[in-house]
């Protein structure tokens, strides 16, 4: 069957997400916006119009066809209200491009466009929630209308056609804040395979060469573990000979330069990288470490576990509900508990004992896939799409 492209309208309008940015949230929207291109519904091809709130200097190669429309500048509740404001810029651009066949929408604070343009015409409109973004945004950052903003969010995904979240912790929560458990589907975090199919290794810094590496790869925040990382490599140091390589840009960047310069030439710390290069970093390692404290949070999908995976490498993880949830029965990967640097070291034996040889590809691995996690969005979009999804929150 072919006929006209199913029109399909995705939207973010989160001021913080760059098109063209390094962050998860950028990667995510590019990688499945790349997926949804490649798909057909019944027969027909995906015409796909991105929508976002901030661009960016690559934004026309990182994503094509995309609309920028624009955020909100000021601070506070200024920021805020310029931000519920944007909806109205939002809504007009998705009328001038009409007509939509759906809509999918990552969920952003004060964002309402996707559902103002989908509700009346009685369209699809499937969102996506990576986070309870209302305490997210009090607790790490500062947020004048906390009422405004989760009394916004909540209306949004009452009235959503399906919800898809990112953990089975983040869709009880939301079922307890009182969204038809029917309509919450998990969908975690996900890689673009072929992309580390084909990465070649990348050179490991000069230092670290000739000795086991251990590789952090992500943004450098309190609650992603570097502290006790740094702890538990001084501990693994005196043990063996052993190099820690960390890639990354965030509040904790001083601390670990501080580290690099206790241990000269044992650790070396990148920065930021364009995520292209991730997956040659990735399989340079010995082993990808992701060290998350027991104050991280329950809800999230990491995605530096799930590409140690895609990587096939050997992957030392804290036994968080994230963690697990997210490694699932992968293997190669050994799990210590939050803080525990004895048990870090023992992992950590362990993998290096046994190598990269037992990480190979697994069925786990292969439903990491973008394009599985595109067709299961189709289906959510596409007419009675939400009678043949399998609904997974309980």
């Amino acid at each position: 069957m072919s006929g006209a492209p199913f029109r399909l309208a995705y939207l973010c309008s989160d001021p913080g997400i760059a098109a063209d940015g390094h962050k998860g949230a950028s990667v995510h929207f590019r990688e499945l916006a790349r997926a949804l291109r490649v798909q057909r519904v019944d027969g027909r091809e995906v015409a796909l119009s991105p929508f976002m709130a901030r661009g960016g200097p690559d934004a026309a190669r990182s994503l094509p066809g995309l609309r920028v429309v624009g955020s909100a500048g000021g601070d506070g509740v200024e920021r805020e209200l310029r931000t519920f404001a944007a909806s109205a810029a939002m809504l007009d651009a998705l009328l001038e491009s009409a007509p939509h066949d759906a809509v999918y929408e990552r969920l952003a604070l004060f964002g309402m466009a996707g559902l103002a343009y989908a509700k009346p015409r009685g369209l699809p409109h499937v969102v996506e929630v990576n986070a309870p973004l209302w305490e997210e945004a009090a607790r790490y950052r500062s947020l004048g209308l906390p009422g405004t903003a989760r009394a916004a969010a909540l209306e949004v995904l009452h009235n959503a056609s399906l919800v898809f979240v990112v953990s089975q912790a983040l869709a009880a929560q939301l079922a307890a804040l009182g969204i038809d458990r029917d309509k919450l589907h998990v969908m975690g975090n996900g890689v673009r395979l072929d992309a580390f199919d084909g990465a070649v290794p990348a050179p490991r810094p000069a230092p670290l060469r000739g000795k086991p590496v251990l590789l952090f790869v992500g943004s450098l925040k309190p609650w992603h573990g570097l502290e006790f990382l740094l702890e538990a490599f001084a501990a693994c140091r005196t043990r063996r000979e052993l190099g820690l390589w960390i890639v990354g840009d965030g509040p904790l960047r001083e601390t670990v330069r501080a580290a690099a310069a206790r241990f000269p030439g044992d650790v070396v710390v990148q920065g930021a990288v364009p995520h292209e290069d991730v997956p040659g970093i990735l399989t340079a390692a010995d082993v990808v470490v992701a060290p998350y404290g027991a104050d991280a949070p329950e809800y999230f999908s990491p995605l530096k576990v799930v590409e140690a995976i895609a990587a096939r490498r050997p992957l030392l993880a804290s036994r968080t509900p994230s963690v697990i949830e997210a490694c699932g029965d992968a293997p190669g990967v050994a799990l210590h508990e939050p803080g525990d640097v004895l048990g870090f070291a023992r992992a950590l034996d362990a993998l290096l004992s046994r190598g990269p040889a037992g990480v190979m590809d697994s069925e786990f691995r292969r439903a990491l896939a973008w394009s599985q996690k595109a067709r299961r969005v189709l289906a959510a979009v596409s007419p009675c799409g939400s009678r043949r999804e399998d609904h997974v929150a309980g």
